[in-house]
């Protein structure tokens, strides 16, 4: 992360976010880790706290899994693995 001139942050209110990493662009990507396919709530609730505290400033927000993926308007979930093979 820091080799691609983004700041890597950890976040906490009521619930938290493991990693909020600044881009260049200033945008906000927050990404929770969960290495199991049963995602928790806590998980998920993390990630829309921190949306609502800084709205339009959030590119992206990822929950990594062992195997499982999906994703929704606002959140993706992805398996670690296919995460970090991804294109930057």
């Amino acid at each position: 992360m820091l080799r691609s001139g983004a700041t890597p942050f950890y976040w906490k209110k009521k619930r938290d976010v493991d990693f909020v990493v600044k881009g260049q662009d200033n945008l906000l990507t927050a990404i929770n880790v969960s290495y199991t396919d049963a995602i928790h709530e806590r998980e998920i609730e993390g990630l829309r706290e921190f949306a609502g505290e800084y709205g339009d400033r959030v590119k992206e927000m990822i929950i990594l899994t062992k195997d499982s993926e999906q994703a929704d308007d606002t959140i993706t979930i992805i398996p670690l693995w296919k995460w970090l093979l991804r294109e930057k």
